[in-house]
């Protein structure tokens, strides 16, 4: 039996033909770390902005909107391009290339010297970032079959947020660990930054060897350039796509609006009760990794629902936590006040669901050869929504107050909310029972 028709199993999780559990557990890896640098950039730009670059604390909600605004106008550039190039050369290449961009740039930020730098550095990052962001989630709906792709997206998840608690309470403590012997803040601004560095090297060797190479299609079935080009646009006809993309604005701005405002608003409100900034993110860290752990230990659960009810379903629930979560922020009086915990579970629940009910429903919809370059259409639409977040958010935080970036996208929220009920109503796609027809159909030819 040739290998590309064998099946195998990841623990509860059916693999897709010629997909091994080593496949499986390196991919783990890559979103753990990979994770890591897509949202630690914004954790932890905080700290240059306030230690290294010295920007007044009134200036800094502008300043990380505008820095965040060109980080998303060339990533919209770029997703696409990556995803062709996943569905043409493969996924392990463009992951690779990816993660070791990312620590180059990872590496320039504590260095630079003015905000423009800070731009350059940022922007580096950005080429890495989309070509992990976009291959990391091809690899998430390339690797199980139908049936159970709720559960890896699951446990992918967990691997993101640990990667995420690995930042917030890992990585982002070494300058308080350095502060404490005596080492100065820029010296652990630089330490902070070229560990994250030194992550994403070893992670590109061991994807080197881990990951599938090739793509889910023979060479001779792919399609050509031209066709991927505007795959994702045509796929959007699709109304079960189109409201995916419609998550995906508001899923992917939510990490980013969390990692880079409510540090913010941790830093300012720390200094009011005379905390530095390494103090107010070691303590931000603690809620963090109360958010995350929450969202860790639900992660499988959403997963395993996924897989047991229509994929629209799944968006409705999550973005009725997204919506609520964001809306509650509305009424928080600290970041750092433990007594606002059930608020921030709140918003990291719906956040993290949103993400996973968006990815699964886009995998089930995408056509296994243009897969790559669809997902990357959606990851474009995330784009555009924490370019739209972000700067119209960091205005509102300087203006308003810090609460206002989360208000502003919950409000968004409510309105996608009633699509999908309309979506749910009108088009719902194959039922749970159909793919579970379908799938041991495929899994009794492939054995024959």
């Amino acid at each position: 039996m040739a290998e590309q028709q064998q099946l195998y199993r990841f623990g509860p999780i059916d693999l897709a033909p010629g997909i091994r559990p080593m496949h499986v557990s390196t991919k783990l890896w890559a979103a753990f770390i990979g994770v890591a640098m897509l949202s630690g950039i914004s954790f932890l730009q905080g700290y240059v902005l306030t230690e290294h670059l010295h920007i007044p604390r009134n200036q800094q909600g502008t300043v990380s909107g505008d820095l965040s605004f060109w980080v998303e106008v060339v990533a919209i550039f770029l997703f696409t391009p990556v995803g062709v190039l996943a569905d043409r050369i493969g996924r392990r290449p463009v992951y690779i290339c990816g993660i070791i961009i990312m620590g180059i740039g990872y590496g320039l930020v504590p260095y630079a010297t003015s905000v423009a730098e800070l731009m350059v550095f940022r922007l580096v990052i950005t080429v890495g970032m989309a070509a992990v962001a976009g291959t990391l989630a091809t690899l998430t709906n390339d690797y199980p079959m139908e049936n159970s792709r709720g559960k890896l997206i699951g446990i992918t998840s967990m691997a993101n947020i640990l990667g995420t608690i690995l930042m917030s309470v890992g990585i982002a403590r070494i300058p308080s660990f350095l502060a404490e012997r005596g080492y100065d803040a820029v010296t652990g601004g630089k330490a902070m930054f070229l560990a994250a560095t030194l992550l994403c090297m070893v992670t590109a060797v061991v994807a080197r060897f881990g990951l599938k190479s090739g793509t889910p299609v023979a060479r001779r079935e792919r399609a050509s350039t031209r066709t991927l080009l505007t795959s994702g646009l045509r796929a959007g006809r699709n109304s079960r796509i189109a409201l995916s993309y419609a998550a995906a604005f508001a899923a992917r701005s939510d990490l980013v609006i969390k990692g880079l405002f409510l540090v913010l608003w941790a830093i300012q409100d720390g200094m009011k009760q005379g905390m530095n900034p390494g103090e107010s993110m070691a303590r931000f860290g603690v809620m963090m990794a109360i958010m995350s752990g929450t969202s860790l230990a639900a992660a499988p659960f959403f997963g395993w629902f996924m897989d047991r009810v229509n994929r629209v379903t799944a968006t409705i629930v999550a973005l009725t936590f997204a919506t609520v979560g964001y809306l509650s922020m509305g009424i928080i009086t600290s970041p750092l006040d433990f007594a606002m915990i059930p608020y921030f579970l709140i918003i990291s629940l719906g956040s993290s669901f949103m993400l996973k009910a968006s990815l699964g429903l886009i995998g089930q919809e995408a056509p296994p050869k243009e897969r790559g370059s669809v997902i990357a259409t959606n990851s474009l639409f995330g784009a555009l929504g924490i370019l739209i977040f972000t700067v119209v958010g960091g205005r509102l935080f300087d203006a308003w107050g810090p609460w206002a970036p989360f208000v502003i996208a919950g409000v968004y929220q409510v309105f996608l909310l009633a699509v999908a009920i309309i979506v749910r109503i009108v088009s719902p796609g194959i039922s749970v029972e159909e793919q579970r027809q379908k799938q041991k159909q495929m899994s009794a030819a492939i054995t024959a």
